[in-house]
């Protein structure tokens, strides 16, 4: 009992680090894209953790599909994980080619392929191959253990290019549909700070990271996602406008007032000093 007690928190720990590192640079990538150092923000382990479920989620069903794959024996199955490979990357990528229908779908719904395909691989090869339901049954690994450190190796490579990606893609998630991601803010500072005044005028800040010594907000103004991206199906050169990024002492600041829109719930509204 003392040896699988081991066991278990060994592995428990090298899963954790696993998320804990893919967390850091699923954040790394996301905090990059505003041109913020990670290493300014006051970010805990639980943060990181936190920050590595989706990709975790995604690997657990990449091994799903390359098992199923693997215990198939047939060539045809394996088209489909080369088309789950590169859809991360596809996924960032396809933010600048928002033109095109199949990257606008891959923006707007970037966790249906990832979550249902090796779900639709299990039923297309136990519908067309019936003879391989005891196989799966078996559940045994038939191919050695060179292959499965291969199968290993491959999710674990896939997995940092994944945090990667979606780090990348979530922070274009937010510039595209801020209103939907991030809080929307008035800011409101003591009479003394004159320098920054003026943003208290600015209706379009968005909260990008808050903390007891700092906030850093977006500010959006003339900032429309839509207007672009309907202008550059005309003009595929046109560039986005600007997005300032503040950082701003908490302790220059007075007041915090936010709302988000939560699909059928309504306004959440928040409140801070």
């Amino acid at each position: 009992m003392e040896l699988k007690f081991g066991s278990i928190a060994s592995s428990l720990t090298l899963v954790a680090a696993w998320a804990y590192s893919l967390g850091w640079i699923k954040t790394t990538y996301f905090i990059d894209t505003f041109g913020i150092g990670l290493g300014s923000l006051e970010l805990t382990p639980q943060d990181y953790l936190f920050a590595s479920w989706y990709t975790i989620e995604n690997v657990m069903f990449l091994l799903l599909l390359l098992w199923i794959v693997a215990l198939s024996g047939r060539l045809w199955p394996w088209l489909f994980v080369a088309v789950y490979l590169p859809i991360p990357f596809l996924t960032e990528w396809s933010y600048g080619h928002l033109r095109f229908r199949i990257c606008r779908y891959l923006v707007d719904n970037p966790h249906t392929i990832l979550k249902f395909l090796p779900f639709v691989v299990l039923i297309l090869m136990v519908s067309i191959h019936r003879e391989s339901i005891p196989r799966f049954r078996e559940a045994s690994w038939p191919h050695g253990n060179f292959a499965l450190a291969m199968l290993l190796i491959v999710t674990v490579a896939w997995s940092i290019s994944a945090a990667m990606h979606i780090g990348g893609s979530d922070a274009k998630r937010a510039l595209r549909d801020p209103d939907a991601n991030l809080l929307r803010v008035t800011l409101q500072f003591p009479d003394g700070t004159k320098e920054l005044k003026s943003i208290e005028s600015e209706n379009k800040l968005y909260m990008l990271y808050f903390s007891p010594n700092r906030c850093i907000v977006l500010d959006l103004a003339g900032y429309d996602m839509a207007a672009y991206e309907l202008q550059k199906d005309q003009d595929p050169n046109k560039s986005l406008s600007n997005v300032r990024v503040l950082d701003i002492p908490r302790d220059k600041l007075l007041l915090v007032n936010g709302v988000r829109n939560v699909p059928g719930a309504g306004e959440l509204l928040w409140h801070g000093f």
